[in-house]
């Protein structure tokens, strides 16, 4: 008996611990990050090149990434897609840490973007998780 005692107690510990992780996730994740992300375009944006299969020699990438990565700038609206490629960063900040910030250490995939403005501007943008970050800005 006082072995699944303290079997059952450890299990309530443990429980307890990760609802508690589980809520400081739930978080906000701070400036710089869409939360919640913004709804998809009805329509995929007008500045993909039509038919084409990869953009500098990568795949495109899922229309959510470029939705999110659209409104990270809308400075740049409409922007056109530059380039895209596929990243994989080691922490849930997508390789942009915030100044003096905490990021939570996770594998996230995800990807690069470059969006172009009508005036020239360029952005760099680092979508992954649900999530932009600006890199780059005009």
């Amino acid at each position: 008996m006082p072995g699944s005692v303290r079997w059952a107690g450890w299990l309530i510990v443990c429980t307890l611990l990760a609802h508690a992780a589980a809520g400081l996730r739930a978080e906000s994740p701070g400036p710089g990050i869409l939360d919640p992300p913004p709804a998809p375009a009805a329509s995929p944006p007008a500045a993909l090149p039509s038919g084409a299969e990869a953009v500098g020699g990568d795949p495109l990438p899922p229309p959510e990434a470029l939705a999110l990565a659209q409104a990270a700038v809308p400075a740049l609206a409409p922007a056109a897609l530059l380039a895209a490629r596929p990243a994989t960063w080691p922490s849930a900040c997508l390789g942009l840490p915030p100044p003096g910030g905490v990021c939570a250490q996770a594998v996230v995939n995800g990807w690069v973007i470059v969006l172009a403005g009508p005036d020239g501007r360029t952005a760099v943008v680092h979508v992954g998780a649900g999530a932009a970050r600006l890199a780059e800005s005009p």
